[in-house]
């Protein structure tokens, strides 16, 4: 008689990479989960990897990638952006577990949403006090920066959002680009940021991984992302260069008479709504880095109907008061001469500029960046800012 071997039954972890051994194992799972989470949406919706190209203005072949598992390329934040788009344009979303309020200062009961920064969760001790007044929103460019910082500030952002996710939830909002994207399509304001949370995004992918790898993982995000940053700082330099020449008494005077020129000029972005207007139809729409849809844009701000509830009005206001401090610091730069510090400087600048448009637009900002809290303090007077 054949004796039979003896079997070990072995459970295994929930995580295929990392029962096989694989060094990038948790990154490869909260991919992986990603993808399936878009091939679902794909397949639910009966939309073809072209069509769903159109409709949400990712590459038809990023589709067909994710769809043969090839997923190499594509960083975490760039999969959820995917996912968001797609269900916002498929329309297969799951309802809303959670609608957030509109910012008001006699809404007692209900917590007041509000834009939350890497700054702010990293110095808060806790957050789970805050979120007894506060709905905290975090843009999907929060996890990619905490998945990119050092080791000992990534485990304590972690830490305490595992908190808040036990105490009632953490609540991703769409990044800038993906309300250009609704406005752009649509032609019509893309709402608040409480109105625009990323859909169907299983949150298990990013708490569970112990992102003890992802300093690979930052290396291929800025490889992957640095020509598209570079065309962030060039359009911002740009439009300070453009800037230079609407501005009266900041070439000359003496060094008093400039900095009164500059604050006047600071007054006029946030508070003159013909200027942006003017400044967005005809400069911005006109430029080298227009947007897809100038045409359209320009006859809705010809019109009066953009203002400031659109994320473009908002962001033409931000981008030209850091297009100004940069003019007042620098003047006129060519980017072809720009050092790899001032690059790297702006390119920091292009990220908290989503942070500032995103707090704007809600009417309610946390950050611990000063710069920050100032410009959000100047285009919304009537907003809140923590600390």
């Amino acid at each position: 008689m054949i004796e039979e071997p003896e079997f070990v039954l072995v459970e295994g972890t929930g995580n295929v990479f990392r029962d096989l051994g694989d060094p990038d194992a948790d990154l490869k799972h909260a991919k992986a989960i990603l993808a399936a989470d878009i091939i679902s949406a794909l397949d639910d919706s009966g939309l073809t990897v072209r069509k769903a190209g159109e409709a949400t203005g990712f590459a038809a072949a990023d589709y067909s990638r994710v769809r043969n598992a090839n997923l190499g390329r594509f960083t975490i934040d760039r999969l959820i952006r995917m996912l968001g788009a797609l269900h916002r344009a498929a329309g297969t979303a799951p309802p809303m577990p959670w609608r957030a309020p509109p910012v008001s200062a006699s809404n007692s009961t209900t917590p007041t949403p509000i834009i939350v920064d890497k700054s702010y969760v990293q110095a808060a001790g806790s957050l789970s006090e805050i979120q007894r007044n506060w709905s905290l929103l975090f843009p999907d460019a929060f996890f990619f920066e905490v998945a990119s910082t050092n080791p000992s500030a990534r485990q304590s952002c972690l830490s305490k959002l595992r908190e808040l996710r036990g105490n009632g939830g953490v609540y991703v909002v769409s990044n800038v680009g993906e309300l250009f994207r609704k406005e752009i399509h649509d032609l019509v304001c893309a709402g608040q940021p409480s109105e625009n949370l990323v859909q169907g995004l299983d949150l298990d992918a990013f708490f569970g991984a112990q992102f003890d790898d992802l300093t690979k993982a930052r290396r291929d995000a800025l490889a992957l992302t640095e020509i598209e940053f570079d065309q962030e700082v060039d359009a911002l330099i740009e439009k300070a260069n453009t800037l230079h020449g609407h501005i009266q008494g900041t070439s000359n005077g003496s060094t008093e008479q400039r900095k009164k020129a500059y604050g006047l000029a600071r007054q006029e972005v946030a508070q003159d709504r013909d200027f942006i207007v003017k400044f967005f139809a005809e400069v911005l729409c006109g430029g080298a880095y227009a947007p897809p849809g100038a045409r359209f844009l320009m006859q809705i701000a010809q019109t009066g109907a953009f203002g400031p509830e659109w994320a473009l009005y908002r962001w033409t206001q931000v981008t030209l008061l850091y297009a100004l401090e940069l003019l007042e610091k620098h003047g006129q730069l060519a980017p072809e001469k720009l050092t790899t510090k001032q690059r790297e400087k702006f390119q920091h600048d292009v990220i908290d500029m989503q942070y500032v448009v995103l707090g704007v637009l809600q009417g309610a900002l946390a950050s611990k960046d000063k710069r920050m809290r100032a410009m959000f303090k100047l285009l919304r007077p009537d907003g809140a800012v923590l600390p």
